[in-house]
């Protein structure tokens, strides 16, 4: 009876877990949904580029992660979509936040030094365990 309690925990824990999507199957964020349009249009040749990957999945698919670029509202992202933001080289604060509705208030952060013309990449989840996570993956 144990081994089966165990299983079934097992498998409603891995029914709330997320997955990650790639840049490719990730589905745009729509403009309404872009508070700083600034940081979509790439302006110059040095500029570096940050994407924002979050999973898919039904664990905290009824929230709305809002991505903040030092301190600055830039855009709120849901489950399975996907942004390339443009920057110009320099030091940034991005911090990541729920807490509209039904939704925990959570939020998180990383800062990143981004070099003229480099690239980087955040994963954002929700696993399980209710800590929201901004993982640089690239």
């Amino acid at each position: 009876m144990r081994i089966l309690i165990g299983l079934v925990s097992l498998a409603l824990l891995a029914g709330c877990s997320t997955t990650p999507v790639s840049e490719r199957s990730a589905r745009q964020i729509p403009t309404e949904r872009i508070y700083d349009q600034s940081v979509i249009h790439k302006v110059s040749a040095d500029e570096s580029t940050v994407t924002f990957l979050r999973d898919e999945g039904f664990y905290g698919s009824g929230c709305s992660h809002v991505v903040y670029v030092n301190n600055r509202k830039a855009f709120a992202i849901r489950s399975g979509e996907g942004i390339r933001i443009h920057l110009a080289p320099g030091s940034y604060f991005f911090r990541l936040e729920t807490g509209a509705g039904m939704c925990p208030n959570i939020a998180t952060s990383q800062n990143s030094e981004l070099k003229p013309g480099a690239h980087e990449a955040y994963r954002i989840l929700l696993p399980s365990d209710g800590s929201l996570r901004l993982t640089r993956i690239e």
